[in-house]
């Protein structure tokens, strides 16, 4: 009985987890004389027509703010060498903050990923799991020793 509840929480907790894994905003970063940023979901849907503002770093205003398109993209023309923070927000809270770079021609130099923070959820989860089973067979060999 006991063992059924824990299997039945377990599937919970990891289709929930899965769901969860499907709003993570992930990106790439394409150079030219224009940046183009495409923001979209894990599983590819595009972050369409949500807030963005991009600022050099040290700077407080914005340099460029707006809306990404229907496709999750958006076009950002530097004037020079700089560091850029991107800040990308929905509606409904989703978002993320990255930065990358262009050189002295405005061309794209490097953008930042930060995989950690994917990751270290993943590996948070498992723990957790691996963590009920283990208490979970305690519970039942203490139960078959009394």
């Amino acid at each position: 009985m006991i063992l059924r509840q824990f299997t039945a929480m377990a599937v919970l907790g990891l289709s929930l987890a899965t769901s969860a894994g499907a709003h993570d905003l992930q990106y790439t970063v394409g150079g030219g004389q224009a940046s183009v940023i495409s923001l979209f979901y894990v599983d590819n849907t595009p972050f369409s027509f949500e807030s963005y503002e991009i600022t050099r770093e040290g700077e407080k205003l914005p340099f460029q703010v707006g809306r990404t398109d229907a496709r999750g993209r958006i076009a950002f023309l530097p004037d020079g060498a700089a560091t850029w923070q991107i800040k990308a927000v929905s509606e409904d809270g989703h978002g993320l903050e990255f930065k990358f770079s262009t050189d002295a021609a405005a061309l794209l130099v490097g953008a930042d990923k930060p995989v950690v923070d994917r990751y270290s959820r993943i590996a948070v989860g498992v723990a957790v799991i691996l963590g009920m089973f283990g208490f979970l067979s305690l519970y039942i060999k203490r139960k078959r020793a009394t």
